[in-house]
């Protein structure tokens, strides 16, 4: 029987079988020496291949061998479902002195992280960043990410003990500055003398570098926002921090999306001083929450904050960035950028169409190219939050409706008069709706309809009664 399936195969047909064997291996050797994105994205069973190499480089799944684990950590884990979820690489990354280091247990899962690392300065390069010297995947969120740069400025400036940070309604930005254990110096946005805009106060960032010298250790800038807050002036800002020799720490969290952004970023680099900034890989890359980017002008700077990170770290971030990236590549990625422009318009088109049609309006913000603010005069400041409450349970997530009043929300000792609008000063209330990365067409027609029908609804209702106008809206569900 063998001899005769022996007789099947010719020397052309095994020399394909050799060629076919070998492509995959050449091809993900190729990708380690190059560590550059490819042109054209990957289909998912090469993906999987790739995987499950490098998974096969760890210790702890040598095939050459039986593993012998004699340490407290040695890649076991007991749950089949989730070794599967993790191809097999459960080392992490990094060594206890520094995230970035090589681990000699886990070569692969240190191949991935270098790719990662490779692959997400080569996206922030593709959005429009291109003088971005390095990049480090993390496995925290943008807060704690922008909390690791701050300690590591705080090293190199221990005496320093003050942040200026321009006020954004987002705790996590706010809390970073806490979790270092600094103090912040809180800097309001003006309003815009031409637009709806909320703007950086440069004036009074000035006055509080002169006033506080030596004490201040950063200036916390936000490129990506709420509306009708714009982007910081992060290239004034950055000129200024270039002044007073102190550290610029940018709060990019969704601004890869954005060419004003990526532009900015660029200039502030040219002729001012940013030491860091920081973009959330899930609001960019379209994966699961759980890791950051942290880009720097200078390859020197990365080096501090991967060695202020205490121990190893979960490859989970980095994984799940570089599958994506593969499975886009290139092209996919930029198609992403591009789309999500042309749909932003078309949202805005809509929405401000929405406006008119019920005597509200939306507001003018042209340096927020992301999210949008429609005002809602025409519904009591009493019932606006719970209008947003009614859209949530309408399916409509990441809305926000935000009314002014007067209440004081506290952060830790710290606090906050209308919060969530990013000013203390009073306004008509407004609702927030974006259009990020990964929105569809067939997304904002559902959201406009939508929107629509539950407005004239709770208009109706909130005329008739004085009553919760959505029978209590179940417990008026607060949401983000």
């Amino acid at each position: 029987m063998q001899k005769t399936m022996d007789a099947v195969f010719t020397a052309s047909d095994t020399q394909y079988l050799q060629h076919a064997a070998n492509y995959h291996v050449k091809l993900f050797w190729n990708l380690w020496k190059t560590r550059t994105i490819p042109e054209e994205g990957w289909n998912e069973a090469l993906l999987t291949g790739f995987m499950q190499w490098l998974a096969s480089i760890d210790s702890n799944n040598r095939v050459d061998i039986t593993p012998v684990g004699a340490g407290e950590r040695e890649g076991r884990v007991i749950c089949p479902l989730v070794n599967r979820m993790h191809f097999n690489m459960s080392h992490g990354v990094g060594r206890s002195g520094n995230v970035a280091d090589v681990q000699p247990k886990a070569l692969g899962s240190s191949m991935l992280s270098t790719i990662a690392n490779n692959f997400a300065l080569q996206a922030i390069k593709i959005a429009g960043v291109t003088s971005c010297k390095g990049a480090l995947v993390v496995p925290v969120a943008t807060g704690m990410a922008m909390m690791l740069c701050l300690s590591a400025f705080r090293k190199k400036n221990p005496t320093a003990t003050h942040v200026i940070w321009c006020r954004i309604d987002q705790k996590s930005c706010f809390k970073c500055i806490l979790t270092a254990g600094l103090i912040p110096l809180i800097v309001e946005p003006v309003r815009d003398a031409d637009s709806d805009a909320l703007v950086t106060n440069l004036k009074k960032i000035e006055e509080l570098l002169v006033e506080y010298k030596e004490k201040v250790l950063c200036v916390i800038t936000t490129t990506s926002c709420f509306a009708p807050r714009a982007p910081d002036s992060i290239v004034e800002v950055a000129k200024l921090c270039a002044e007073h020799k102190v550290n610029h720490l940018v709060n990019n969290a969704y601004g890869l999306q954005l060419k004003s952004i990526c532009e900015q970023l660029e200039e502030s680099n040219k002729v001012g001083h940013i030491d860091a900034f920081v973009q959330s890989t899930d609001k960019n890359f379209q994966i699961p929450v759980g890791g950051a980017i942290i880009g720097t002008f200078k390859k020197s700077h990365i080096e501090p904050i991967a060695k202020i990170y205490p121990g190893r770290a979960s490859a989970v971030p980095a994984r799940d960035l570089v599958l994506t990236l593969l499975f886009l590549g290139r092209k996919g990625l930029l198609e992403q950028f591009d789309r999500r422009v042309q749909l932003y318009t078309i949202l805005k088109e809509k929405l401000s169409h929405f406006a008119d049609s019920i005597g509200e309006q939306v507001l003018n913000v042209p340096q927020n190219g992301i999210s949008l603010a429609m005002t809602l005069e025409s519904i009591p400041r009493s019932k606006q939050t719970l209008f947003g409450s009614v859209l949530f349970n309408r399916g409509i997530t990441g809305a926000r409706a935000i009314s002014s009043n007067d209440y004081e929300t506290k952060v830790d000792e710290y606090k906050f008069t209308n919060f969530g609008a990013h000013s203390s000063e009073d306004h008509v209330g407004y609702l927030n709706v974006a259009c990020a990365i990964g929105m569809t067409e067939a997304e904002i027609s559902e959201l406009i309809n939508r929107l629509e029908v539950n407005y004239h609804r709770f208009i109706r209702k909130s005329c008739r009664s004085t009553e919760s106008p959505v029978d209590d809206e179940e417990n008026h569900l607060e949401h983000g």
